[in-house]
């Protein structure tokens, strides 16, 4: 087995992820240290060490449904210097090590699946796959149904066009100044959602991913997790290109 595999097989993130470890010189094999990312491993036999904590793969797969709620870093590691909350502050106790498939940045809240089955986490996040996100967004200003229609036909970026799959208006903020809209996507660049709407000079205000494909967040409270049913992980996988 490739080592990157394995690494993401136990738990220590998407493939990307686990190379920037070893990249790192953070990875050990029977003790010596690798920089190598194409090398293969007997997991029966050999020695892995993430650290000096030795890496064995996990006897099942989980996965989990996380509302992250606003002012959460997504992330697994510790920081140096850094007090802010994170998303492994929530995990500590769970007696898997999990990973978040991809990110919500600071600021955005809502759906963060965790898992340790890396292929999954690799497919979901690939562009080759197409995995919508839904995401409620409330922007600044009325925005008006001319400008929704120029929405939907999408935007050009610093790095690329994007076009999302749709947008819904959905209502007026209590004050009527502001606006709440439903945008789907299937790209997964750093921020990609408020870039979209400063591109409009609508910037977002508040921002919610409410389902990664056929996954939903539902009524989950935030800051809370649980486990994704037998029906929930065969239709991610589906839409994955797993089954």
């Amino acid at each position: 087995m490739r080592l990157n595999r394995f690494l993401s097989y136990a738990g220590f993130g998407a493939r990307r992820k686990v190379e920037e470890l070893i990249r790192q010189g953070r990875v050990t094999v029977n003790d010596e240290e690798i920089k190598s990312l194409g090398i293969d491993i007997d997991p029966k036999k050999d020695v892995v060490k993430v650290d000096g904590e030795r890496v064995r793969l996990p006897k099942k797969f989980v996965y989990l449904i996380f509302n992250k709620p606003q002012g959460v870093l997504t992330t697994m590691e510790k920081v140096p210097g850094d007090r802010r909350v994170a998303v492994r502050d929530y995990f500590k106790k769970y007696p898997v090590r999990v990973f978040p498939v991809g990110r919500l940045d600071y600021n955005t809240e809502g759906l963060l699946l965790m898992t340790n089955d890396g292929e999954l986490a690799d497919r979901l996040m690939h562009p080759k796959y197409h995995v919508p996100k839904t995401y409620i967004a409330k922007v600044k200003g009325k925005v008006t149904p001319a400008e929704i229609e120029r929405m939907r036909k999408g935007a050009k970026l610093e790095d690329g066009f994007i076009k999302p799959i749709s947008i819904k208006y959905l209502k007026p903020s209590r004050t009527g100044k502001n606006t709440y809209l439903e945008i789907t996507i299937d790209v997964g660049r750093n921020r990609i959602v408020r870039r979209f709407f400063d591109r409009f000079k609508h910037p977002v205000l508040k921002l919610k991913r409410v389902s990664i494909g056929p996954l939903k967040l539902g009524n989950l409270p935030k800051g809370y997790f649980r486990e994704l049913t037998k029906e929930e992980v065969d239709a991610l996988k589906k839409a994955a290109g797993l089954k």
